[in-house]
Protein backbone atom coordinates (compact mmCIF):
# COMPACT_ATOMS: atom_id res chain seq x y z
CA UNK A 1 0.00 0.00 0.00
CA UNK A 2 2.93 2.26 0.37
CA UNK A 3 4.38 2.63 -3.13
CA UNK A 4 0.60 3.75 -3.83
CA UNK A 5 0.63 6.48 -0.82
CA UNK A 6 3.70 7.65 -2.65
CA UNK A 7 2.18 8.15 -6.00
CA UNK A 8 -1.08 9.75 -5.32
CA UNK A 9 0.52 12.02 -3.02
CA UNK A 10 3.23 13.20 -5.50
CA UNK A 11 0.08 13.68 -8.16
CA UNK A 12 -1.90 15.19 -5.33
CA UNK A 13 0.52 18.07 -4.05
CA UNK A 14 1.46 19.14 -8.11
CA UNK A 15 -2.48 19.36 -8.75
CA UNK A 16 -2.73 21.55 -5.45
CA UNK A 17 -0.04 23.66 -6.17
CA UNK A 18 -0.74 24.64 -9.75
CA UNK A 19 -4.43 25.01 -8.67
CA UNK A 20 -3.76 27.27 -5.67
CA UNK A 21 -5.51 24.94 -3.57
CA UNK A 22 -5.04 23.30 -0.19
CA UNK A 23 -4.21 19.47 0.63
CA UNK A 24 -6.45 17.52 3.20
CA UNK A 25 -6.50 13.70 3.76
CA UNK A 26 -9.25 13.27 6.97
CA UNK A 27 -9.32 15.62 9.92
CA UNK A 28 -6.14 16.78 8.45
CA UNK A 29 -5.63 19.44 6.41
CA UNK A 30 -2.87 22.54 5.00
CA UNK A 31 -3.82 25.67 3.25
CA UNK A 32 -2.66 26.69 -0.58
CA UNK A 33 0.31 29.00 1.14
CA UNK A 34 1.18 25.80 3.21
CA UNK A 35 1.62 23.64 -0.08
CA UNK A 36 2.86 26.90 -1.81
CA UNK A 37 5.39 26.63 1.10
CA UNK A 38 6.33 23.62 0.68
CA UNK A 39 7.33 23.15 -2.89
CA UNK A 40 8.70 26.27 -3.57
CA UNK A 41 10.91 25.41 -0.32
CA UNK A 42 13.33 22.63 -1.64
CA UNK A 43 13.40 19.82 -4.58
CA UNK A 44 11.29 16.68 -3.31
CA UNK A 45 12.27 13.47 -4.56
CA UNK A 46 9.78 10.24 -4.37
CA UNK A 47 10.31 7.13 -4.85
CA UNK A 48 7.46 4.97 -4.71
CA UNK A 49 9.24 1.41 -4.88
CA UNK A 50 12.90 0.84 -3.81
CA UNK A 51 12.74 -2.95 -4.54
CA UNK A 52 9.99 -3.60 -7.51
CA UNK A 53 11.14 -7.33 -7.93
CA UNK A 54 10.40 -8.23 -4.49
CA UNK A 55 7.38 -6.42 -4.43
CA UNK A 56 6.24 -8.28 -7.66
CA UNK A 57 6.74 -11.33 -5.31
CA UNK A 58 4.79 -10.67 -2.49
CA UNK A 59 2.14 -9.98 -4.78
CA UNK A 60 2.27 -12.79 -6.93
CA UNK A 61 4.10 -16.05 -4.64
CA UNK A 62 4.79 -15.09 -1.01
CA UNK A 63 2.88 -12.39 0.59
CA UNK A 64 5.63 -12.25 3.60
CA UNK A 65 8.33 -11.90 1.45
CA UNK A 66 10.52 -8.88 2.18
CA UNK A 67 14.11 -9.30 0.50
CA UNK A 68 14.88 -8.72 -3.59
CA UNK A 69 15.30 -11.99 -5.99
CA UNK A 70 19.15 -11.80 -6.50
CA UNK A 71 20.42 -15.96 -6.40
CA UNK A 72 23.20 -16.32 -3.62
CA UNK A 73 25.19 -18.77 -5.52
CA UNK A 74 25.73 -22.11 -3.56
CA UNK A 75 22.53 -22.04 -1.98
CA UNK A 76 18.89 -23.00 -2.65
CA UNK A 77 17.55 -19.47 -0.90
CA UNK A 78 17.15 -16.51 -3.02
CA UNK A 79 17.35 -13.06 -2.12
CA UNK A 80 19.06 -9.90 0.42
CA UNK A 81 17.56 -7.96 2.70
CA UNK A 82 17.94 -4.09 0.74
CA UNK A 83 17.47 -2.57 4.30
CA UNK A 84 20.19 -4.88 6.22
CA UNK A 85 22.46 -4.10 3.05
CA UNK A 86 23.72 -0.41 3.47
CA UNK A 87 27.17 0.67 4.71
CA UNK A 88 26.15 1.24 8.38
CA UNK A 89 27.33 -1.53 11.05
CA UNK A 90 27.25 -4.07 7.76
CA UNK A 91 28.14 -7.52 8.77
CA UNK A 92 27.12 -7.19 13.15
CA UNK A 93 24.11 -9.21 13.18
CA UNK A 94 21.04 -8.85 15.63
CA UNK A 95 17.86 -10.99 16.10
CA UNK A 96 16.90 -8.42 13.17
CA UNK A 97 19.68 -9.23 10.66
CA UNK A 98 20.94 -12.09 9.54
CA UNK A 99 24.76 -13.31 7.87
CA UNK A 100 22.23 -16.74 6.70
CA UNK A 101 21.06 -16.33 2.85
CA UNK A 102 17.94 -18.60 4.14
CA UNK A 103 17.14 -15.67 6.46
CA UNK A 104 14.59 -13.19 5.85
CA UNK A 105 17.03 -10.69 7.08
CA UNK A 106 19.80 -11.60 5.60
CA UNK A 107 22.28 -8.85 4.95
CA UNK A 108 24.17 -9.68 2.29
CA UNK A 109 27.34 -10.80 0.45
CA UNK A 110 28.96 -7.28 1.01
CA UNK A 111 28.30 -3.97 1.95
CA UNK A 112 26.24 -2.17 -1.20
CA UNK A 113 25.93 -5.17 -2.44
CA UNK A 114 22.62 -5.16 -3.82
CA UNK A 115 21.72 -2.36 -6.61
CA UNK A 116 18.48 -1.25 -4.61
CA UNK A 117 21.08 -0.39 -1.83
CA UNK A 118 23.78 1.31 -3.95
CA UNK A 119 20.54 3.31 -5.52
CA UNK A 120 20.44 4.85 -1.77
CA UNK A 121 24.10 6.03 -1.60
CA UNK A 122 24.39 7.04 -5.28
CA UNK A 123 21.44 9.46 -4.94
CA UNK A 124 23.30 10.63 -1.64
CA UNK A 125 26.22 10.97 -3.32
CA UNK A 126 24.62 13.26 -6.02
CA UNK A 127 22.25 14.98 -3.76
CA UNK A 128 22.42 17.48 -1.49
CA UNK A 129 19.53 15.69 0.77
CA UNK A 130 18.37 17.24 4.28
CA UNK A 131 15.38 14.69 5.07
CA UNK A 132 15.22 11.09 4.09
CA UNK A 133 12.86 9.38 4.49
CA UNK A 134 12.14 5.22 4.69
CA UNK A 135 8.72 4.04 4.50
CA UNK A 136 7.41 0.74 5.55
CA UNK A 137 4.58 -1.45 7.25
CA UNK A 138 3.70 -2.16 9.48
CA UNK A 139 2.96 -1.49 12.97
CA UNK A 140 1.94 2.64 13.42
CA UNK A 141 5.46 4.00 14.18
CA UNK A 142 7.50 7.03 13.43
CA UNK A 143 10.93 5.86 13.63
CA UNK A 144 14.78 7.75 13.75
CA UNK A 145 17.94 6.48 14.62
CA UNK A 146 19.81 4.32 16.23
CA UNK A 147 18.94 1.22 15.09
CA UNK A 148 21.74 -1.09 16.32
CA UNK A 149 22.28 0.16 20.10
CA UNK A 150 20.48 2.23 22.74
CA UNK A 151 21.23 6.16 21.95
CA UNK A 152 23.26 8.17 24.93
CA UNK A 153 23.66 12.35 24.62
CA UNK A 154 26.85 12.73 27.03
CA UNK A 155 30.09 10.61 25.76
CA UNK A 156 31.26 11.47 21.89
CA UNK A 157 33.85 8.98 22.08
CA UNK A 158 31.23 6.43 22.70
CA UNK A 159 30.39 6.07 18.48
CA UNK A 160 30.18 3.31 15.92
CA UNK A 161 33.20 4.28 14.42
CA UNK A 162 35.48 2.74 16.62
CA UNK A 163 33.09 -0.20 16.42
CA UNK A 164 34.12 -3.83 14.65
CA UNK A 165 32.10 -4.92 11.41
CA UNK A 166 31.71 -7.48 8.71
CA UNK A 167 32.43 -9.89 11.60
CA UNK A 168 28.62 -11.99 11.43
CA UNK A 169 28.84 -11.93 15.19
CA UNK A 170 26.96 -9.53 17.33
CA UNK A 171 27.85 -6.03 18.48
CA UNK A 172 30.81 -5.75 20.90
CA UNK A 173 30.69 -4.69 23.52
CA UNK A 174 27.93 -5.84 24.05
CA UNK A 175 26.72 -2.87 26.29
CA UNK A 176 27.71 -0.37 23.75
CA UNK A 177 24.89 3.20 23.54
CA UNK A 178 25.48 5.58 20.51
CA UNK A 179 26.14 9.04 21.33
CA UNK A 180 23.75 11.29 19.61
CA UNK A 181 24.18 14.80 19.75
CA UNK A 182 21.58 16.60 22.19
CA UNK A 183 20.25 19.02 19.98
CA UNK A 184 20.10 16.04 17.15
CA UNK A 185 17.71 14.35 19.26
CA UNK A 186 15.67 17.01 20.08
CA UNK A 187 14.96 17.57 16.70
CA UNK A 188 13.99 13.84 16.03
CA UNK A 189 11.24 13.68 19.36
CA UNK A 190 9.89 16.69 18.15
CA UNK A 191 10.04 16.02 14.40
CA UNK A 192 8.60 12.69 15.33
CA UNK A 193 6.05 13.78 17.96
CA UNK A 194 4.68 16.85 15.04
CA UNK A 195 4.14 13.59 12.67
CA UNK A 196 2.20 11.55 15.42
CA UNK A 197 0.09 14.91 16.09
CA UNK A 198 -1.28 15.30 12.75
CA UNK A 199 -1.54 11.74 11.61
CA UNK A 200 -3.70 11.55 14.83
CA UNK A 201 -5.91 14.28 13.28
CA UNK A 202 -6.69 12.60 10.05
CA UNK A 203 -8.85 9.99 11.79
CA UNK A 204 -7.86 9.37 15.37
CA UNK A 205 -4.93 6.93 14.92
CA UNK A 206 -2.62 7.16 17.51
CA UNK A 207 0.88 6.33 15.99
CA UNK A 208 4.41 6.27 18.54
CA UNK A 209 7.67 7.76 18.28
CA UNK A 210 10.34 6.25 18.93
CA UNK A 211 14.35 4.98 17.88
CA UNK A 212 14.95 2.55 15.73
CA UNK A 213 16.65 0.01 18.49
CA UNK A 214 13.70 0.98 20.67
CA UNK A 215 11.36 -1.28 18.48
CA UNK A 216 14.66 -3.36 18.10
CA UNK A 217 17.98 -3.85 17.06
CA UNK A 218 18.83 -3.61 13.52
CA UNK A 219 22.04 -3.08 11.31
CA UNK A 220 22.70 -1.67 7.88
CA UNK A 221 19.51 0.24 7.28
CA UNK A 222 18.83 3.12 5.11
CA UNK A 223 17.52 5.28 7.44
CA UNK A 224 20.91 4.91 9.77
CA UNK A 225 23.02 4.90 7.15
CA UNK A 226 21.61 8.15 6.11
CA UNK A 227 22.21 10.36 8.60
CA UNK A 228 25.41 8.19 9.71
CA UNK A 229 27.02 9.83 6.85
CA UNK A 230 27.77 12.86 8.19
CA UNK A 231 29.57 11.15 10.70
CA UNK A 232 31.71 9.38 8.97
CA UNK A 233 32.63 12.19 6.82
CA UNK A 234 33.07 15.70 7.72
CA UNK A 235 33.23 17.02 4.81
CA UNK A 236 29.16 15.87 3.97
CA UNK A 237 26.09 17.63 5.27
CA UNK A 238 23.82 16.50 8.18
CA UNK A 239 20.82 14.35 6.54
CA UNK A 240 18.06 13.68 9.11
CA UNK A 241 16.34 10.70 8.48
CA UNK A 242 13.19 8.84 9.60
CA UNK A 243 10.88 6.04 8.95
CA UNK A 244 7.68 4.87 8.87
CA UNK A 245 6.04 1.69 9.81
CA UNK A 246 2.18 2.45 8.34
CA UNK A 247 -0.91 0.58 9.58
CA UNK A 248 -1.90 -1.64 12.48
CA UNK A 249 -1.52 -4.89 13.72
CA UNK A 250 -4.52 -7.02 13.06
CA UNK A 251 -5.30 -9.87 15.29
CA UNK A 252 -6.85 -12.97 14.65
CA UNK A 253 -9.24 -14.00 17.33
CA UNK A 254 -6.49 -15.81 19.46
CA UNK A 255 -4.78 -12.37 19.62
CA UNK A 256 -2.09 -13.16 17.61
CA UNK A 257 -0.87 -10.80 15.07
CA UNK A 258 -2.45 -11.94 11.29
CA UNK A 259 0.83 -10.76 9.19
CA UNK A 260 -0.99 -11.15 5.88
CA UNK A 261 -4.06 -9.43 6.63
CA UNK A 262 -1.60 -6.51 8.67
CA UNK A 263 0.48 -5.93 5.59
CA UNK A 264 -2.31 -6.40 3.29
CA UNK A 265 -5.39 -4.86 4.01
CA UNK A 266 -8.64 -5.74 1.76
CA UNK A 267 -8.66 -1.76 1.83
CA UNK A 268 -5.78 0.58 2.82
CA UNK A 269 -7.50 3.34 2.03
CA UNK A 270 -7.49 5.02 5.43
CA UNK A 271 -4.01 3.98 6.18
CA UNK A 272 -2.87 5.33 3.13
CA UNK A 273 -4.59 8.71 4.00
CA UNK A 274 -2.93 8.48 7.28
CA UNK A 275 0.76 7.61 5.29
CA UNK A 276 0.08 11.00 3.34
CA UNK A 277 -0.52 13.22 6.25
CA UNK A 278 2.52 12.20 8.12
CA UNK A 279 4.98 12.78 4.75
CA UNK A 280 3.38 16.08 4.02
CA UNK A 281 3.88 16.70 8.21
CA UNK A 282 7.24 15.64 7.91
CA UNK A 283 7.88 17.55 5.03
CA UNK A 284 7.11 20.77 6.60
CA UNK A 285 8.83 20.37 9.66
CA UNK A 286 11.62 20.28 7.23
CA UNK A 287 10.94 24.12 6.24
CA UNK A 288 13.21 26.47 7.31
CA UNK A 289 11.42 30.07 7.28
CA UNK A 290 14.83 32.11 7.72
CA UNK A 291 16.34 30.11 4.73
CA UNK A 292 13.31 30.32 2.75
CA UNK A 293 13.40 34.49 3.52
CA UNK A 294 17.06 34.52 2.83
CA UNK A 295 16.42 33.15 -0.74
CA UNK A 296 15.24 36.30 -1.80
CA UNK A 297 17.47 38.41 0.27
CA UNK A 298 20.32 36.41 -2.21
CA UNK A 299 22.41 35.91 0.49
CA UNK A 300 24.07 32.54 1.69
CA UNK A 301 27.17 33.76 4.10
CA UNK A 302 24.76 35.51 6.47
CA UNK A 303 22.59 32.07 6.74
CA UNK A 304 25.51 30.48 7.27
CA UNK A 305 26.64 32.03 10.08
CA UNK A 306 23.15 31.54 11.84
CA UNK A 307 23.26 27.80 11.06
CA UNK A 308 27.08 28.23 13.17
CA UNK A 309 25.34 30.10 16.29
CA UNK A 310 22.63 27.67 16.59
CA UNK A 311 24.81 24.46 16.23
CA UNK A 312 27.96 25.60 17.68
CA UNK A 313 26.90 27.92 20.45
CA UNK A 314 22.79 28.01 21.32
CA UNK A 315 22.69 23.48 20.79
CA UNK A 316 25.36 23.33 23.36
CA UNK A 317 23.13 24.43 26.41
CA UNK A 318 19.86 23.64 27.27
CA UNK A 319 18.67 27.35 27.24
CA UNK A 320 19.84 27.42 23.87
CA UNK A 321 17.97 23.93 22.97
CA UNK A 322 14.41 25.13 24.10
CA UNK A 323 15.04 28.30 22.21
CA UNK A 324 15.61 26.00 18.91
CA UNK A 325 12.60 24.33 19.79
CA UNK A 326 11.05 27.10 19.94
CA UNK A 327 11.51 28.37 16.95
CA UNK A 328 11.47 24.96 15.08
CA UNK A 329 7.89 24.86 16.36
CA UNK A 330 6.52 28.37 15.09
CA UNK A 331 8.02 28.78 12.02
CA UNK A 332 6.14 27.00 9.79
CA UNK A 333 2.79 28.76 10.90
CA UNK A 334 4.86 32.10 11.05
CA UNK A 335 5.78 31.99 8.01
CA UNK A 336 2.20 31.31 6.08
CA UNK A 337 0.97 34.34 8.13
CA UNK A 338 3.93 36.51 6.90
CA UNK A 339 3.42 35.44 2.91
CA UNK A 340 -0.54 36.14 3.20
CA UNK A 341 0.43 39.73 3.84
CA UNK A 342 2.82 41.53 1.30
CA UNK A 343 3.40 44.70 4.17
CA UNK A 344 4.30 41.45 6.92
CA UNK A 345 6.67 40.33 4.35
CA UNK A 346 8.01 43.52 3.31
CA UNK A 347 8.76 44.04 7.07
CA UNK A 348 9.88 40.66 7.63
CA UNK A 349 12.45 40.60 5.16
CA UNK A 350 13.59 44.54 6.46
CA UNK A 351 13.73 42.69 9.58
CA UNK A 352 15.99 39.86 8.51
CA UNK A 353 18.23 42.11 7.22
CA UNK A 354 18.75 44.13 10.79
CA UNK A 355 19.45 40.26 12.11
CA UNK A 356 22.30 39.18 9.55
CA UNK A 357 23.97 42.67 9.93
CA UNK A 358 24.23 42.26 14.06
CA UNK A 359 25.49 39.08 13.29
CA UNK A 360 28.07 40.07 11.07
CA UNK A 361 29.10 43.03 13.01
CA UNK A 362 29.05 41.75 16.17
CA UNK A 363 30.05 44.91 18.33
CA UNK A 364 27.26 46.48 16.89
CA UNK A 365 24.38 47.05 19.75
CA UNK A 366 20.70 45.99 18.54
CA UNK A 367 18.97 49.78 19.17
CA UNK A 368 15.70 50.23 21.44
CA UNK A 369 14.37 50.93 17.94
CA UNK A 370 14.91 48.26 16.37
CA UNK A 371 13.84 46.71 19.35
CA UNK A 372 10.73 48.24 19.18
CA UNK A 373 10.05 47.48 15.26
CA UNK A 374 10.99 43.83 16.09
CA UNK A 375 8.11 43.55 18.89
CA UNK A 376 5.42 45.65 16.59
CA UNK A 377 6.53 43.18 14.17
CA UNK A 378 5.36 39.87 17.00
CA UNK A 379 2.72 41.84 17.80
CA UNK A 380 1.19 41.88 14.36
CA UNK A 381 2.13 38.32 13.77
CA UNK A 382 0.16 37.88 17.47
CA UNK A 383 -3.04 39.68 16.31
CA UNK A 384 -3.30 37.28 12.89
CA UNK A 385 -3.26 33.92 15.32
CA UNK A 386 -5.91 32.43 17.82
CA UNK A 387 -3.77 29.67 18.23
CA UNK A 388 -3.21 29.47 22.25
CA UNK A 389 -0.27 27.58 21.51
CA UNK A 390 1.28 30.40 19.27
CA UNK A 391 0.04 32.96 21.30
CA UNK A 392 2.11 31.81 24.36
CA UNK A 393 5.50 31.00 21.77
CA UNK A 394 5.29 34.71 20.79
CA UNK A 395 5.18 35.85 24.16
CA UNK A 396 8.21 34.28 25.20
CA UNK A 397 9.60 36.29 22.08
CA UNK A 398 8.45 39.23 23.02
CA UNK A 399 9.95 39.10 26.90
CA UNK A 400 13.20 37.82 24.61
CA UNK A 401 13.12 40.95 22.46
CA UNK A 402 12.70 43.25 25.05
CA UNK A 403 15.91 42.06 26.87
CA UNK A 404 17.96 42.39 24.28
CA UNK A 405 17.54 45.78 23.32
CA UNK A 406 21.07 48.03 23.66
CA UNK A 407 22.63 44.97 23.54
CA UNK A 408 25.55 43.75 21.35
CA UNK A 409 24.95 40.05 19.70
CA UNK A 410 27.93 38.63 21.67
CA UNK A 411 25.63 39.17 24.81
CA UNK A 412 22.38 38.51 22.98
CA UNK A 413 23.87 34.98 22.44
CA UNK A 414 24.98 34.62 26.09
CA UNK A 415 21.92 35.63 27.01
CA UNK A 416 19.76 33.05 25.30
CA UNK A 417 22.34 30.11 25.90
CA UNK A 418 21.78 30.41 29.87
CA UNK A 419 25.60 32.34 30.75
CA UNK A 420 23.77 35.53 31.18
CA UNK A 421 20.90 36.59 32.91
CA UNK A 422 17.86 38.35 31.04
CA UNK A 423 18.21 41.67 31.14
CA UNK A 424 14.91 42.35 32.29
CA UNK A 425 15.59 40.37 35.46
CA UNK A 426 16.17 41.84 38.67
CA UNK A 427 17.48 40.67 41.99
CA UNK A 428 16.05 42.25 45.14
CA UNK A 429 18.15 42.32 47.65
CA UNK A 430 17.16 40.27 50.86
CA UNK A 431 15.39 41.87 53.93
CA UNK A 432 17.11 42.09 57.24
CA UNK A 433 15.72 39.72 59.59
CA UNK A 434 14.38 41.34 63.15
Amino acid sequence: MNPEAIAELALELVAAYFGGEGISFGGKAWSATDVKTILESFDIWMLPCANPDGREFVMTVDHLWRKNRRDNPGTTCDGVDVNRNCDFMWGVITSQTSCSPCTLTYLGPGRFSEPEARNIKDFCDTHSVELFLDVHSFSELVLFPWGHAPTQTTNPSQNFLSLATGTCAPLNPSGHMEFLRPNDLQRFQSDAQRVVDDIRAVRGRNYTPKSIHALNPNTGTSTDYVYSRHISNAALGKTFAYAFETGPPVLNSNGTVNEPESFHPADPTRIIQDTKAGIVSLMQRSVCAVEFMSATLETTSGLDKMRAVRDEQLAKTEAGRELIALFDRVQFELLGLVLADESLTKEAMDLLEVSINLLEQRDTVLSTREAERGLAFVDSLASRTTSKELLIDLDTIRKQLKASADMSFAKIVDQLVGTTEPAVAKKTKPRPKK
